[in-house]
């Protein structure tokens, strides 16, 4: 939240477990719209093969989020 106070785009990535979480505690911060990159949960014990499927896949998605799309 730093970053964005500093008028700089930021993404939170987060696992879909803590979606409403991160929405809670940007709220908390005056940050109620800081923009969420949602990965599957849970990533720990998931083949590297898949999570770099997964990282490829989202990766489109994050450069939209930090541009403003």
């Amino acid at each position: 939240m730093i970053v964005e106070s500093l008028e700089k785009p930021a993404v939170v990535v987060v696992t879909e477990e803590f979606v409403d979480l991160a929405h809670r505690m940007a709220a908390h911060h005056g940050r109620p719209s800081l923009r969420l990159l949602v990965l599957p949960y849970p990533l720990e014990g998931r083949p590297e093969e898949e999570l770099r499927q997964i990282a490829t896949d989202t990766y489109p998605r994050l450069v939209d989020l930090l541009c403003g799309i």
